[in-house]
């Protein structure tokens, strides 16, 4: 696959999985019924696409930037790479979380946005600021980078252990087991690590199979390869249903979410995509920015229409198209007016 069509294949893939992302986020049930046994039909429907499919996305946004730190890497590389993470992860990470700690200061404060955002007054102090600026406490979806800023820091252990095909086997399996048995680490999330370190073995090993992923094959093959991962997903969700034995172990859900990505991953393969719109290829300031737009707009949408099913629905399903609309039109007025605060909020993306 040549480079040009391989970047467009992940701008797809990481612009779908920006989208899933916004589902997860937008349940709306109980804030257009009132309470969570009015909203029960509609929170049912909501899980599908937001629980069910929604919860792939973040797993994939793992996969594909260990898959793309590592392609091509070697010691040489580790200094430039971080480097670039640095300006890419880093310093949009501490920037956001700025801005949504001085937002809540402000808005807190302010009489007609304190009911909106339903918090008492937000404290602006040395503590609080640090507690926002590191630990994310104001925004809470930057969890994620959070833990990728971890796994780009250990990099070179993560590169030491997975280059070996036995050595990285061997830590996979000590992974699941750890996820069999529920174990926590401190600090970094032990299924982050294995989304991570999964997508750097394959992407370590691209001369034996790793390569597979980014040659043009028949769409035919990676559609039904796709169909196989999908149906494997069903049976594995399902079977753990009835004593909720199996399914209650985190190894199941991992493993169920890892093979929606390969399944994304080999659907967008397959697809004869046209090249990506430059409006799909900035989708760091989309997840940045959906969180709290999605409950700006929930919120507002229950207040006209309260009780409403019908809308509670529609909007949920149509709020990655609001928000990619947002996205796009709030980064297209940064650029032109304000192209250095942009180009540091979308990670120089």
């Amino acid at each position: 696959m040549e480079e040009k069509q391989f970047r467009d294949k992940v701008y797809w893939l990481t612009f779908l999985f920006s989208l899933l992302v916004v589902w997860v986020h937008s349940f709306n049930g109980e804030l257009f019924m009132g309470t969570p046994e009015a909203a029960l039909e509609v929170a049912r429907i909501e899980h599908i696409l937001g629980e069910s499919l929604g919860q792939i996305a973040v797993p994939g946004f793992f996969m594909v930037s260990s898959y793309l730190f590592y392609r091509g890497f070697s010691w040489e590389k580790l200094i430039p790479k971080w480097r670039s993470r640095v300006r890419s992860l880093v310093l949009p990470y501490l920037l956001w979380n700025f801005l949504y700690y001085m937002g809540y200061v402000t808005a807190t404060r302010l009489p007609g946005l304190a009911g909106v955002v339903g918090k008492s007054p937000v404290p602006f102090t040395g503590a609080g600021l640090f507690e926002a600026l590191v630990c994310y406490a104001y925004n809470p979806v930057f969890w994620y980078l959070f833990q990728l800023i971890l796994l780009v820091a250990l990099a070179p252990l993560i590169y030491a252990v997975m280059r070996g095909n036995a050595t990285g086997a061997a830590a996979l399996g000590i992974m699941a087991w750890g996820l069999w048995m529920n174990r926590a680490m401190p600090v970094l999330n032990l299924d982050a690590l294995f989304y991570f370190c999964t997508a750097a073995w394959v992407s370590l090993h691209r001369d034996t199979w790793g390569r597979k992923i980014e040659e043009k094959a028949g769409a035919g093959g990676n559609m039904a390869a796709a169909a196989f991962l999908l149906l494997a997903m069903v049976l594995l969700r399902y079977l753990g249903r009835p004593e909720g034995l199996l399914w209650a172990r985190p190894l199941f859900t991992v493993c169920w979410r890892l093979w929606g990505v390969c399944a994304a991953v080999l659907a967008v393969k397959a697809a004869k995509l046209p090249a990506a719109r430059e409006w799909m290829k900035h989708n760091f300031f989309l997840y940045a920015i959906h969180f709290a737009w999605v409950r700006l707009i929930n919120k507002a949408a229950a207040v006209l229409f309260p009780g409403s099913e019908v809308i509670a629905l529609t909007v949920f399903i149509l709020m990655p198209a609001f928000m990619a609309a947002v996205s796009t039109l709030i980064g297209n007025a940064m650029r032109r007016f304000l192209p250095g605060v942009y180009y540091v909020l979308s990670g120089g993306r």
